[in-house]
C-alpha cells in the first residue's frame, strides 16, 4: 500500500494534493500498520521539505466517537 503513495509522490507535479488518510490519525495509526506506515512516510517527506501536510475536520467528536479529519498532503 505505501508503495502506492510513493509511486504517486514521485510522478507528481509541484502542488498536487494527496490525501493519505480520513479518520483520526492520531488514534488509527496505532491499530493499523499501512496506516501507520502512510503517515510516516508523509511526515517523513515534509520534514525533508518535500511536501506540507493539511489536516480539515469533517466531524467534531465527543465521548463516544473520535473527531473525524482530512489528512492532505500538498507537493512542494
Amino acid at each position: 500500500m505505501l508503495s502506492k503513495y510513493e509511486k504517486q509522490v514521485q510522478l507528481a507535479k509541484k502542488g498536487d494534493i494527496f490525501e493519505y488518510h480520513k479518520g483520526y490519525l492520531a488514534r488509527d495509526r496505532h491499530f493499523n500498520n499501512d496506516v501507520r506506515d502512510i503517515g510516516n512516510f508523509f511526515y517523513r517527506l515534509a520534514e525533508m521539505d518535500k511536501v506540507e501536510l493539511y489536516q480539515k475536520r469533517l466531524k467534531h467528536g465527543s465521548a463516544n466517537h473520535d473527531p473525524v479529519f482530512q489528512y492532505v498532503a500538498r507537493k512542494i
